[in-house]
């Protein structure tokens, strides 16, 4: 049931300040408190909002303060039996109504909403407060991935430096392993070579050619001796003749290399891995980071919205803001357990 506002409602209306207004969204934005226990709406200039609207009767509507129960204070809207209408929230009004925050009055082609007096300030501060958290933390998701963007190129660079220090041991390995070969392969020679005159001295009659073979097999045993002081005969598979034995070129290898290795860093692998996941955070954060402007993006959108659907952008730049902050702290944590 709605009644006249009591004098408790017009003393404190006396000694209080506004707390709800109109505001006005055609041309431009209009604010108009509601400051009277009245408010009378139409077409005439002596309304208390004049609405300069052709499809606006002269006596549109009014909207009237009403004391609670609890001591606050409500407000209805009427119709007073316009030619056009009342809408309220794109529902013709048939009786009063009590007005709710955000609910839109549309009286011909101009549209009102039913607004707390001090709301869209505080409201626009609060999605300035937000915007500052949301630069600040993308700035330093931002700054933390450009360290994991150095820290990964950092890792590849060194790396490389390891790889081609690598490289330069295999080839000298390589040439050693190569000389070790020669030299191997010219005492087989000189040993098969011997078998050889050793045959023929076995089948030889004559004493002068006998003389020869032996001349000619002592020359190959000591270049065959020779060569064999060429190699490094750890790596030697010994055999119960010496003609059966073999080179051993993988052990020679891999010993060689693991020489080195406790010399020097080889171990190129390593840094690779280790700049593929350091390039991996800085790919998660960066992510982060487009989701955190993105709120910003809606907060802005927020600001500048007059309609109900700013509280929505607010809402959706909140959600992302938050995803991107949860997703930071995860990249991170996940970093220090690994």
């Amino acid at each position: 049931m709605i009644c006249s506002c009591t004098r408790m409602c017009c003393v404190r209306r006396e000694l209080m300040q506004p707390k709800m207004k109109l505001v006005k969204h055609n041309d431009e934005r209009v604010e108009y408190p509601l400051d009277a226990e009245v408010i009378h709406l139409g077409r005439e200039q002596a309304r208390t909002i004049p609405i300069r609207d052709p499809l606006v009767s002269r006596r549109h509507a009014e909207i009237t303060c009403v004391s609670e129960a609890g001591g606050g204070d409500a407000w209805f809207i009427r119709d007073l039996g316009s030619t056009n209408g009342t809408y309220i929230n794109d529902t013709l009004l048939t009786t009063s109504y009590r007005l709710r925050v955000g609910d839109r009055i549309r009286l011909g082609n101009t549209l009102f909403t039913y607004e707390e007096m001090e709301s869209g300030q505080r409201f626009r501060n609060i999605i300035a407060i937000l915007i500052a958290l949301s630069t600040l933390v993308g700035a330093l998701i931002a700054w933390r991935a450009s360290v994991a963007t150095d820290d990964a190129a950092d890792a590849r660079g060194n790396g490389t430096s390891v790889l081609i220090r690598l490289g330069r041991y295999q080839s000298g390995i390589s040439a050693s392993l190569y000389q070790n070969l020669g030299a191997f392969v010219s005492y087989r020679l000189h040993l098969g070579e011997m078998e050889m005159l050793d045959k023929a001295l076995a089948d030889a009659e004559d004493a002068t050619h006998t003389s020869s073979l032996e001349s000619e097999r002592l020359r190959h045993a000591n270049m065959a001796l020779a060569a064999l002081d060429l190699v490094d005969q750890d790596y030697l598979r010994r055999a119960e003749s010496a003609a059966e034995q073999q080179f051993d070129r993988a052990r020679f290898t891999e010993t060689n290399l693991a020489e080195a290795a406790t010399l020097e860093d080889l171990d190129y692998e390593s840094h690779f891995r280790e700049s593929d996941r350091a390039a991996l955070i800085a790919q998660r954060l960066t992510i982060t980071a487009v989701l955190i402007s993105l709120s910003i993006f809606f907060y802005t959108g927020a600001t500048l919205s007059e309609s109900r659907r700013k509280y929505l952008l607010a809402v959706m730049g909140v959600v992302l803001f938050g995803l991107g902050t949860l997703a930071a702290a995860l990249v991170e944590l996940a970093e220090r357990a690994a």
